[in-house]
């Protein structure tokens, strides 16, 4: 190599050093690629390791309240954009509900399969189950085309000791969670 490739190669600072004393100075820092690694392992091990550091009973009964409420206001919005009653049918004995219509069972449209949601075969939510549900004296609520229910109700969600409630409001149909 000529000398002056190797002056126009290194930094003023570095001219005066050796090669790998320069090299090693400038390689005190942390590459993007190692920091990724370091987070997603950090991801990993909060993943498998929160669970059992909290209380899962817990979060497996706030996650289905949420979910059940999630899916009263889906039936709520197909009921108004539809322009047809939509009927979410819980089945207190079968850990599940169904969301449908006149015509039948709706399509979920994520997992593109019918609108069931079974608790007991449903990942996550092995200890969660439907302990009631009361639309005035029915365990179904319909939404008519303007997304009101025909009832005001509640759906509670148990698992251990931790209960929420899911609340259907009346007229407006609002849909709120609550819980201990």
């Amino acid at each position: 190599m000529s000398e002056n490739f190797r002056k126009n190669r290194y930094s003023p600072a570095c001219r005066e050093q050796s090669r790998t004393a320069c090299r090693e100075r400038s390689r005190t820092g942390f590459t993007l690629v190692e920091m990724i690694v370091v987070l997603v392992i950090l991801a990993v091990a909060a993943t498998i390791i929160v669970p059992y550091a909290a209380g899962t009973t817990s979060f497996q009964a706030s996650a289905a309240a949420r979910l059940i409420m999630s899916d009263l206001e889906y039936a709520q919005n197909q009921a108004i954009t539809t322009q047809t009653p939509v009927l979410v049918t819980f089945s207190v004995p079968g850990n599940s509900y169904t969301v449908s219509n006149a015509s039948g069972t709706l399509i979920h449209p994520i997992s593109k399969q019918a609108y069931v949601v079974d608790f007991d075969t449903s990942d996550g939510f092995k200890n969660v189950s439907v302990s009631s549900a009361d639309f005035g004296g029915s365990s179904v609520v319909t939404f008519d085309a303007l997304g009101s229910p025909d009832n005001a109700g509640t759906v509670a969600v148990v698992a251990g000791s931790h209960t929420y409630t899911v609340t259907v409001a009346a007229v407006s149909g609002r849909v709120e969670v609550a819980g201990n």
